[in-house]
């Protein structure tokens, strides 16, 4: 089936047609980026079980198979030799509710309502759970969920795969735990008839991390983002030791995929929410805050131990899930599917992503916008005088450090003092550290972005500030229990 998945924006596009600009800059962003032939939906060969794995808070740039090799994550080591890997991939948002929305909807945060931390999708929004129902899928889910309201991802829920954290008991602090013998049990009782999506979501690796460490402060790795003291080693180690113990639930994943004989056949994705809470992690739009792992392992279909530079967006996620079962892709969506990636690593996807964080009406109070190509990063800090990342747990020692080291000081200001506008060239300046908005050289590469951030601003109703208006939807809990964030069944 030869098929277009063209985004309607609706109303929108009619907007647009009257100023050539936009219409020719969002059609290129938000439709497929090509046509391809595919299996027609139904066929047997092409549905294959789906097993979609999320890790919390999790930086790309912290395991081992995106660099680190100070983290021992062998069960994700097996993993990454067995698929294909992502070398830019990214979350639409630095908070979860907004990430994991904008992933089960394949819509941008502004489009599907949830672009606040803790806020829920607008009515009849549809997700994932629909569209796999629809092609005769069951959608199951495990562990965290964080998004809402029921009707809108009506998964069936696998109870009891949430829990306290053993010796967490009475300990102030978010120590849900995942449990995997329901889901042990959910397949055992699978009975083949319909194939099946399930999303097994971690709460590693989210705060609060693990009271006492398997790692020691001289065993870890100072990003050149962060500053080297005693209470970053030591957080770190903490930080460390819950990725060890994600990876731990991934091997014992693998292992119950394995004991009811279905992984040879299965796709399996792995991928995080978004970056670590850390500062220019979660909460910001630098890499670290939005650059996500992904690991696709379907055997037979996609080449082991390869890996693609293919630029890609967690909205892309159901239009491929959906292209490569051969099922219908939504035309209202704003994903496009990247099966041809899976296929063929060497092609290319999306010519930039975009990105937001309008924070939480409680904390991390910080608007901002970014658009990234693999050359560039723009950010638009609506609200530059809110800090971007407070950092509360490391504050002090890089402070007092930065009276006398100057970078500690370079990045204690960068935590202090944002401009309006942020541009940074990826090829020579991969860790953000260097603004170049200000900059004559680079006048016309700011005004282009500037163009193209206010016309995908404009199509998705993030007009001036117009997103404050939902900040008195909240609080809004994100449907009825086991689904609110860290609940324990």
């Amino acid at each position: 089936m030869n098929r277009s998945g063209t985004t309607k924006y609706f109303e929108a596009v009619d907007i647009m047609k009257k100023n050539g600009f936009l219409f020719r800059f969002i059609w290129s962003v938000v439709c497929v980026l090509g046509t391809y032939t595919s299996l027609s939906y139904g066929q047997s060969v092409r549905r294959p079980n789906i097993i979609l794995y999320i890790a919390d808070d999790l930086g790309a740039w912290d395991i081992p198979a995106y660099g680190n090799d100070k983290v021992k994550t062998p069960n994700l080591d097996r993993l990454r030799k067995e698929s294909m890997l992502f070398d830019q991939a990214f979350a639409t948002s630095p908070t979860c509710g907004p990430a994991r929305s904008a992933l089960f909807t394949g819509l941008l945060p502004h489009r599907n309502g949830a672009h606040v931390n803790r806020l829920a999708v607008r009515d009849r929004i549809q997700s994932m759970v629909h569209y796999f129902n629809n092609a005769g899928y069951r959608v199951a889910i495990a562990g965290k969920l964080h998004v809402g309201p029921q009707e809108s991802f009506p998964f069936e829920y696998i109870v009891g795969s949430n829990r306290r954290e053993p010796g967490t008991e009475g300990k102030k602090g978010m120590f849900s735990d995942l449990y995997l013998e329901p889901v042990d049990q959910w397949l055992g009782g699978y009975d083949g008839e319909k194939p099946f999506v399930l999303i097994v979501a971690d709460h590693c690796t989210h705060m609060t991390w693990p009271l006492n460490p398997a790692y020691t402060n001289e065993s870890v790795a100072i990003h050149p983002f962060h500053v080297d003291t005693r209470d970053t080693r030591r957080l770190l180690t903490r930080y460390y030791t819950d990725i060890t113990k994600m990876d731990d639930n991934i091997g014992d994943m693998m292992k119950i995929l394995d004991k009811h004989k279905l992984s040879d056949k299965a796709i399996m994705l792995f991928t995080a929410d978004q970056g670590p809470q850390l500062p220019f992690g979660k909460w910001t739009l630098y890499d670290y805050g939005v650059q996500v792992p992904l690991l696709v392992r379907w055997p037979g279909q996609v080449k082991a131990g390869s890996h693609t530079k293919a630029l890609v967006s967690h909205v892309d996620i159901v239009p491929t899930l959906l292209d490569a079962i051969g099922a219908p892709i939504p035309t209202n969506i704003d994903g496009t599917s990247f099966y041809k990636v899976l296929r063929d690593p060497g092609q290319s996807h999306r010519e930039m992503v975009f990105a937001l964080s309008n924070g939480d009406k409680d904390h991390d109070k910080s608007p901002v916008r970014m658009l990234r190509t693999s050359k560039y990063k723009y950010i638009v800090n609506l609200e530059p005088n809110e800090p971007a990342s407070k950092g509360k747990d490391l504050r002090k020692s890089w402070i007092e450090l930065a009276k006398t080291d100057a970078h500690a000081k370079q990045v204690v200001d960068r935590l202090n003092e944002r401009s309006s506008e942020e541009l940074y060239d990826l090829e020579n300046d991969r860790f953000e550290m260097i603004n170049l908005a200000h900059l004559p050289k680079y006048k016309q590469v700011l005004e282009d972005f500037r163009k193209k951030m206010n016309a995908i601003r404009q199509v998705q109703g993030d007009v001036g500030d117009s997103w404050k208006e939902d900040l008195k939807r909240l609080p809004v809990a994100p449907g009825p229990n086991p689904l609110v964030p860290y609940s324990v069944d």
